[in-house]
């Protein structure tokens, strides 16, 4: 039986359709990869050797920055800013616009020499003059802060707790926002009583500067045994008073008392907003 020209038209429309939405996804996904290499130079020229170190050295969700570096995922706006911002602060020539569509300057030349394509398939003519003072020439990140060791501290059957073994096992970064600031020091998180706030093996940067209340903190105790360190506790300040002190954990959610002399120090967690300035 013959088609009628009704028909026909449908099939074609529908075909043309589908043809469309194949090219859509096509060049979306050539979008995604090309934002992707833009990111990983940056963050390449920025000093992380790894789309994991950036990750877990700047707090952001490990998985999806991977995705992000990887064209899985596309970049939005927001997050293009978070990266610019930060890669900017190591001394990088970085913007959001570059890194969502294109750079210009030393990350352009390094994707011409890599043969990557630019987003639109094109390059444009310079048409402005830059006036003000020159681009700083990069420098490497400074990476100045002691990381220090901990153990899980299995006493008690406390398995929130953690040990500080005394040894310096990294230096790390020195975020822009703790330029010049003394006694700072980071350590990685060794449990997930504070996710989904910390990740199990998440760093942290702590201070001496005294925590207000809503505060994340670490709480060392005295110690209890014979050549042993105190039991250590990364938790949310929730009170103070002359006689104790009151922290919140996350997961599972509850709360620690610890009498003003069991404790032996009280460290404060430096804000992610407080280290990138």
């Amino acid at each position: 039986m013959d088609e009628s020209l009704q028909q026909v038209a449908m099939r074609v429309n529908t075909a043309r359709s589908d043809q469309a939405a194949t090219m859509r996804s096509m060049a979306d996904d050539k979008i995604r990869k090309q934002q992707g290499e833009r990111l990983a130079q940056a963050r390449a020229r920025a000093g992380w050797r790894s789309a994991r170190s950036a990750a877990l050295d700047n707090q952001w969700a490990e998985s999806t920055y991977r995705a992000h570096e990887n064209g899985s995922r596309t970049i939005g706006q927001d997050d293009a800013e978070t990266y610019a911002r930060r890669f900017k602060a190591a001394g990088v020539d970085v913007t959001a616009q570059g890194i969502l569509f294109g750079f210009e300057g030393p990350i352009a030349a390094e994707a011409q020499e890599g043969n990557s394509p630019s987003p639109g398939g094109y390059v444009e003519e310079p048409n402005a003059i830059l006036e003000g003072p020159a681009i700083q020439r990069w420098t490497p990140p400074v990476r100045d802060i002691e990381e220090l060791g901990v153990g899980v501290a299995s006493i008690d059957d406390d398995d929130s707790a953690f040990e500080f073994n005394g040894q310096v096992v990294d230096r790390v970064v020195r975020p822009p926002g703790l330029l010049n600031r003394p006694g700072v020091f980071a350590l990685r998180v060794a449990n997930l009583s504070m996710w989904p706030r910390f990740r199990d093996g998440e760093r942290v940067y702590v201070d001496l500067k005294k925590p207000a209340i809503e505060d994340f903190v670490v709480v060392e105790l005295k110690p209890t045994e014979e050549g042993r360190p105190g039991k250590a506790f990364v938790k949310m300040l929730v009170a103070r008073d002359a006689r104790k002190v009151v922290v919140e954990q996350f997961n599972p959610p509850g709360r620690l008392e610890f009498g003003n002399q069991e404790i032996l120090r009280i460290f404060r967690v430096i804000p992610t907003e407080e280290l990138w300035g």
